[in-house]
């Protein structure tokens, strides 16, 4: 118990606070394209099933 009140005062404290703004353009302009950029490349890989297509049904959430 002690160590994860600890752990959460540690990241509490580390973590920076994000404004709402702070926050929206974060997911915009990094989660936003990142998300899309996975999507794309794992769409990608088990199109042509690449080292074999094995993941390709875990990947794609099948």
């Amino acid at each position: 118990m002690w160590f994860f009140f600890f752990l959460f005062a540690m990241v509490k404290a580390i973590v920076p606070r994000y404004r709402y703004d702070q926050l929206m353009r974060i997911g915009w302009k990094v989660f936003l394209p990142m998300s899309i950029g996975w999507v794309v490349i794992v769409s990608f890989l088990a199109k042509f099933e690449v080292l074999g297509g094995f993941w390709a049904r875990w990947a794609m959430g099948g």
